[in-house]
């Protein structure tokens, strides 16, 4: 906790100026923004037409087609990468809808991107719309809870320079619009968690350790909370401890939850990992899992405790020579200000 008021700095200023690009469309069927537009058409085995995602009751061996409506309100030509992807969980906790980098999990049998097909780029004419088809080929062997994923609407504007060359801007939005396929109720179902491995990796620089747990059902595991503590193998004393609250995983998917090691001094040796998570349904699970860190690795991350320290005091020293600046500053503008009207109030007298 040593980085905590510089932390807070970078993210106030990250969170003015990196705003997220992608949004799951939950509210309503029809979005927009910068010139772009889509509307959701719904088929008539939408489950409920007042979302703003397809929520479709499908059969096995299905096949069908559904639409959605892109519009160009703007007086460029626009391009629209499209891309189909399931859904995932990131290492915050959070459902992602749209294309990763993430690994998917070993108990997915039907990924969406596998199931559901469509153009990868429309353009749109200026002030033009276009309705686009996507297929949907259900297996025929069935399945139980949710195939669920997204569709990222990435709009691209062209234009055209004096020398003829094509010049691409990058929008900084994209939408994902859910897509959850069920063959049936999913209540009755309910997630089932499973640890995988407790891993140390090194990660922007840093090392961090890693729980990396699966969701193995094919339903949303809701409003979870993971507790972490570790302890060297043998002993009751924890030395580090952490918890995570609202954590949500999709379907099928593998989580892996950091744990940072930025205020811990180890050793090498075994140490044991206790891990706990529980639901608000009143569902919980419980591993203990062993692990260890070598001679190297014990000595890597004591260092980069040691230049994180180093850091940390470099950046109070600075944030207290910009606050003696301004106080220096400030002081002086006082004071000449204080001056000034002294002299002026001297001058008005004589006159």
């Amino acid at each position: 906790m040593k980085q905590k008021i510089t932390t807070i700095l970078l993210l106030g200023i990250s969170f003015l100026l990196f705003q997220p690009i992608i949004s799951f469309s939950e509210e309503t069927a029809t979005k927009s923004i910068n010139g772009f537009s889509y509307e959701v058409l719904f088929p008539e085995n939408q489950k409920n037409e007042k979302a703003g995602y397809y929520d479709l009751l499908v059969q096995p061996g299905d096949k069908q087609t559904v639409q959605m409506k892109l519009v160009n309100t703007s007086n460029q030509p626009m391009k629209i990468d499209i891309t189909v992807s399931s859904a995932k969980t990131n290492g915050n906790g959070v459902v992602t809808f749209g294309p990763s980098e993430l690994k998917t999990d070993a108990s997915l049998k039907q990924d969406l991107s596998k199931l559901m097909t469509g153009p990868k780029d429309v353009l749109l004419e200026p002030k033009s719309n276009q309705i686009i088809d996507f297929a949907i080929e259900v297996p025929s062997e069935g399945f139980e809870g949710y195939v669920a994923g997204g569709i990222q609407l990435k709009p691209v504007l062209k234009e055209d320079e004096s020398s003829k060359k094509e010049k691409v801007i990058m929008n900084k939005f994209a939408f994902v619009i859910g897509v959850l396929l069920s063959e049936s109720e999913t209540i009755a179902i309910k997630p089932e968690l499973k640890l995988n491995d407790v891993s140390l990796k090194l990660k922007d620089a840093e090392y961090t350790l890693f729980m990396n747990m699966s969701n193995t059902k094919s339903v949303f595991a809701e409003e979870l909370t993971a507790t972490v503590q570790i302890r060297k193998k043998g002993e009751t004393k924890t030395i580090l401890e952490m918890e995570k609250k609202n954590v949500r995983m999709a379907p099928n998917s593998m989580m892996e939850l950091p744990v940072f090691l930025e205020d811990q001094k180890v050793t090498a040796g075994e140490y044991t990992a206790d891990v706990k998570v529980t639901s608000k349904t009143g569902q919980s699970w419980k591993w203990a899992r062993n692990f260890s860190f070598s001679k190297i690795e014990a000595e890597q991350i004591s260092k980069q405790l040691s230049l994180e320290s180093s850091a940390v005091t470099h950046n109070y020293w600075w944030i207290l020579y910009v606050i003696l600046l301004f106080l220096a500053v400030s002081g002086f503008s006082m004071f000449y200000l204080k001056k000034k009207n002294k002299l002026t109030k001297k001058r008005s007298k004589r006159t």
